[in-house]
């Protein structure tokens, strides 16, 4: 049976993490990042102006320290918002503070809001360079958008 897995992505990450390495849990660790760039991650996830990369990244090295187990950061890349090489670059640099692996997650456009699927390039230039720097990364693509029926895209039918 394999571990389980918990995803922190809520206000009060840092300490929670602590304590789930000191409660010696049995389950992998997965977090959703989406941008290893404060400025950026706020912009997309207010929290982390509270609780910015440093306080986050302390709290994974304690994870890693009492656990030995690698981290799993869940990443969304947005066209013009996290889809550069500076972008990716921030996340090899993040990636090597504690063993982890990245998954890359195809973004699904609802509308034609703030938030619009990657180029294709871009999710290569992320795979390239990831496993160029020996870190593991998957792509998670989505079925069903040819339909628009991937995920979030069915409650957004009228």
């Amino acid at each position: 049976m394999s571990p389980k897995r918990i995803v922190v992505s809520t206000s009060g990450v840092p300490k929670m993490i602590k304590k789930m390495a000191d409660d010696e849990v049995k389950f992998n660790l997965a977090v959703s990042l989406h941008s290893a760039i404060d400025e950026v991650r706020t912009s997309i996830m207010p929290f982390n102006e509270t609780f910015p990369l440093k306080d986050l990244q302390e709290a994974l090295e304690y994870w890693y320290e009492k656990t030995k187990k690698a981290i799993t950061y869940e990443y969304i890349v947005w066209k013009g918002i996290n889809d550069s090489i500076k972008d990716i670059e921030a996340l090899v640099t993040f990636c090597k503070y504690v063993p982890c692996k990245v998954n890359i997650i195809e973004y699904n456009p609802i509308d034609d809001g703030a938030f619009q699927q990657a180029s294709s390039q871009a999710i290569e230039d992320y795979i390239r360079i990831l496993e160029r720097n020996n870190i593991v990364v998957n792509v998670r693509r989505s079925r069903g958008k040819d339909i628009d029926a991937a995920c979030g895209q069915l409650a957004n039918k009228s």
